[in-house]
């Protein structure tokens, strides 16, 4: 009797722990969703939770690990200047209501998205890429000369 409880304790405890440790399957638990719409825009990579629940931080991992992988799939365009490709990233889940609509899930209280910047090749949180971009701007003004301020 002892013995059949603790091989019960055993096999609970193996099952608990391989569910926990579940690892998301691609086109099963979520769908990969990217979008490029124009070469000066970034491109949008949403990863869309399928009829199951997700921690924050397990999205957050697999929107940085696709980010990484679709980073070498953006399109630049060629002439002789070099014009970079930035990806953002987020992940969303069906609302509670079920009525089909897909919510935003924030990884932290005031971040939903990440962003892979091709200038610098890395991942940085959106309001990090939007400081950045605000940073490219002064710069290109900079570069400007006073006559083509006014033309």
């Amino acid at each position: 009797m002892k013995k059949s409880f603790i091989i019960l304790g055993v096999i609970f405890s193996f099952i608990t722990s391989t569910f926990c440790t579940k690892d998301f399957i691609e086109g099963i638990d979520y769908i990969v969703d990217f979008h490029e719409k124009s070469p000066e825009m970034a491109a949008t990579l949403h990863i869309n939770f399928v009829k199951i629940a997700t921690e924050p931080k397990d999205a957050e991992k697999i929107v940085k690990q696709k980010l990484k992988i679709y980073s070498s799939k953006a399109i630049r365009t060629e002439r002789k200047e070099t014009h970079y490709k930035n990806i953002i990233g987020s992940a969303w889940k069906p609302s509670i209501a079920g009525s089909g609509n897909l919510v935003k899930i924030k990884f932290t209280k005031d971040l939903a998205a990440y962003v892979w910047l091709d200038k610098t090749k890395s991942i940085v949180p959106f309001p990090d890429y939007v400081s950045f971009l605000k940073k490219e701007q002064k710069e290109s003004r900079k570069k400007l000369c006073p006559q083509q301020l006014f033309s």
